[in-house]
């Protein structure tokens, strides 16, 4: 009986002992891959758009998460901002594009929703992905926020987080580096075009 006892008791220490050095080693290999490729502020009739492309790979265990129903929200940012010798920077445009990727278990599809409005629905991850890798070109300005000819220092970024993820979700296991990707700010200059 004692014999017996201390095997299932060694069994489990040694399941413990790898399971706790599979969480160790697992965080750096979970991490999703993301830069900005391309970013640039295109002049259109309405004002001013981003054209911006995304390199992203998801890693198995977010590819997995978001396949048991966890929503995932995206999330690309674009800041316009004006030099000046006498005071700090002037922010002159803050945008956002909200990506949220959902599985539909019922549909088995995947649902995009952009901005809080627009829903889309697609059959594959990848597919949904596209609009977070190649955002459509969101108008960011209207012309008469900018002066024109004038120049302006622009950074994009693409950031993947809990702060759109349920309450009830945001637990500890959660809470690492693999659930809050973000690329680099890409910075650029872009000079307004003359009226």
């Amino acid at each position: 009986m004692f014999r017996r006892f201390a095997s299932l008791l060694r069994q489990l220490s040694l399941t413990l002992m790898l399971a706790l050095l599979a969480m160790a080693v697992t965080p750096a290999a979970q991490a999703a891959d993301v830069e900005v490729k391309t970013a640039r502020i295109e002049a259109s009739d309405e004002g001013y758009r981003l054209a911006a492309t995304f390199s992203l790979e998801l890693s198995d265990s977010l590819r997995k998460a978001i396949r048991d129903g966890i929503p995932v929200s995206f999330t690309t940012e674009v800041e316009l901002t004006r030099s000046r010798w006498y005071w700090v920077d002037e922010k002159v445009v803050r945008s956002e594009y909200l990506v949220r990727i959902a599985y539909n278990e019922w549909t088995q599809q995947y649902n995009v929703t952009i901005n809080g409005g627009l829903q889309q629905n697609f059959a594959s991850l990848d597919t949904a992905l596209n609009l977070v890798t190649r955002p459509n070109r969101w108008l960011i300005a209207d012309k008469s926020l900018l002066s024109a000819g004038a120049n302006y220092n622009a950074a994009v970024q693409l950031r993947m987080g809990l702060s759109k993820i349920p309450m009830h979700l945001q637990i500890p296991s959660f809470n690492d580096s693999h659930w809050s990707q973000k690329t680099e700010w890409k910075r650029f200059s872009f000079k307004a075009e003359d009226k």
